[in-house]
């Protein structure tokens, strides 16, 4: 709980600076992002602390009215405080995008090579290819261009494909949506209610990726020109789709995401 509250005031400081002397970057030619995530998340194994944080890369080769054409790279790494094998990862993956901006969000589907080891036989290359929906409302897009947080902020967002090098030939979908109220807006950060969910499943039926969890919680958001971090705690109760099993437990984390900038095409 110590690395986990150093680093959350250590990323509210980052994100405190002058918004009001920076601008968007307008430019759509390299968009690209960066973003880290680390806390307690999952009911099935409390005490466990997971760390995620990953950057991509890409260059807009193509593009035609609201329709993008981008290769890009992306490198992950993830680490837990219990050393299990699937939670202790550094995939990457070369690959090519069609980006379709949407009324209030983007749709794409990529595909390309991933790089890292299959847990069954080590082989390190695999395809990959996916299909991803993103959406923000209220507060969000304002939010990316430095603005105040405020109203009844929230994002749905689904993604399916070939997406795990340990698992290359599973199929797996994931689906989740949040919706927020802020109650209290100061200079620094604005602390909003929340409830959300998510599910995921897949086409080879691990227990892992077949499960559904609803939140209730509360979290202090601090905007900046290009990005969002927050922290916050929730009690979340999660469902094992194939066991049936229920776990329910507290979770607290803290997410940093700064894009230059995949969700600002929505904007331009």
């Amino acid at each position: 709980m110590r690395k986990f509250a150093l680093l959350t005031c250590a990323l509210l400081a980052l994100s405190i600076r002058d918004v009001g002397a920076q601008e968007m970057p307008s430019s759509i030619a390299f968009p690209g992002s960066f973003w880290i995530t680390a806390g307690e998340f999952i009911p099935a194994e409390r005490g466990n602390v997971l760390g995620q944080a990953a950057f991509e890369q890409g260059i807009t080769v193509w593009e035609r009215g609201s329709w993008f054409l981008i290769p890009h790279i992306n490198v992950s790494a993830m680490a837990d405080s219990y050393g299990y094998a699937w939670n202790n990862r550094t995939p990457a993956r070369v690959g090519v995008k069609i980006v379709r901006r949407v009324p209030g969000g983007l749709l794409q589907a990529s595909g390309g090579m991933m790089f890292e080891p299959n847990a069954e036989d080590g082989e390190r290359r695999h395809p990959a290819a996916a299909v991803d929906y993103w959406t923000g409302w209220a507060a969000e897009r304002a939010a990316q261009r430095g603005a105040r947080f405020g109203g009844f902020p929230g994002y749905a967002w689904a993604s399916s494909g070939l997406i795990a090098g340990r698992d290359p030939h599973n199929w797996i979908t994931t689906a989740a949506a949040q919706q927020g109220l802020v109650a209290l807006r100061s200079p620094l950060f604005s602390v909003v209610p929340y409830a959300g969910g998510a599910i995921s499943f897949d086409s080879k039926r691990r227990p892992w990726e077949n499960r559904a969890s609803y939140d209730a919680g509360l979290k202090l958001v601090r905007p900046f020109v290009g990005g969002v971090v927050e922290t916050g705690v929730a009690a979340r109760r999660q469902h094992e789709l194939l066991t049936s099993q229920v776990h329910s437990a507290p979770v607290a984390y803290v997410n940093l995401w700064i894009g230059w900038n995949p969700r600002s095409l929505i904007t331009r």
